[in-house]
């Protein structure tokens, strides 16, 4: 259970939108960024083959 709370914040943290001080221009998480916080979770064994599958599928098709 807490290393799916981990994954979750983890990835909820780098797919947040941040706005900037004017709130005009707005700071996203690239895929590429994205899937390489993944992989580097499943490396060092927070997340499992199929957590770490199920969450690439996710990314991908947004």
């Amino acid at each position: 259970m807490k290393k799916i709370l981990i994954v979750l914040l983890t990835l909820i943290i780098h797919t947040q939108v941040f706005a900037n001080d004017n709130e005009n221009s707005k700071v996203t998480t690239s895929v590429s960024d994205q899937l390489k916080t993944l992989q580097d979770l499943y490396k060092s064994g927070v997340l499992s083959g199929y957590e770490y599958e199920k969450e690439k599928k996710r990314i991908l098709n947004n």
